[in-house]
């Protein structure tokens, strides 16, 4: 099982929406906001959780992807993160960075910037490709060179929610070979 740990205002649902979209074409996805748990059926054997909450929780699971929405509003106090815990956030969200800082995870900036690691190459009403710019290792411990992917869009995404979602299904070892769907 790959879990999500989405961090966020419970109102802002973009992400979490495009992420069940995109994850259950890969396998069983469950999701839980801190007041409903359900259960998506996935069209592959993969399993995966979504926890959706408002603060950064205590961590301590395996194969742990760390999401900052940008409505993310640090916690007080510093958390330990789990050591190389990947963490995706917006280059936008200063937010993020600082509750990040001095942690040590593997961060996955998405942005317009060079400097990000999945930047937006093309976007159009049905399409886009997304670059990763630099090398990304998975939950599996594979190597991810850097490379063009192409999304096929079935509805309008904001770039951010676009970007972080390519960077969880790259992360869970999903093949970008063929694209992917959201």
């Amino acid at each position: 099982m790959k879990t999500i740990v989405l961090c966020g205002k419970q109102s802002d649902t973009a992400l979490s929406q495009v992420l069940l979209k995109a994850l259950c074409r890969h396998g069983r996805v469950q999701y839980f906001n801190g007041t409903y748990l359900k259960s998506i059926p996935g069209e592959a054997p993969g399993v995966f959780c979504i926890y959706d909450c408002e603060r950064l929780p205590v961590i301590n699971t395996p194969n742990t992807i760390l999401v900052f929405k940008n409505s993310f509003t640090p916690s007080a106090g510093k958390r330990e993160l789990p050591y190389g815990i990947s963490a995706v956030f917006s280059s936008r969200c200063e937010k993020a960075a600082e509750q990040l800082l001095g942690e040590p995870v593997i961060p996955v900036a998405c942005g317009t910037s060079s400097k990000d690691t999945l930047s937006v190459a093309s976007l159009t009403d049905g399409s886009a490709c997304v670059s990763l710019l630099r090398s990304l290792c998975t939950l599996t411990d594979e190597i991810l060179e850097p490379k063009d992917i192409t999304v096929v869009l079935q509805n309008e995404i904001g770039t951010y929610s676009l970007l972080a979602a390519c960077a969880v299904c790259l992360l869970c070892g999903i093949d970008s070979e063929n694209g992917y769907f959201f």
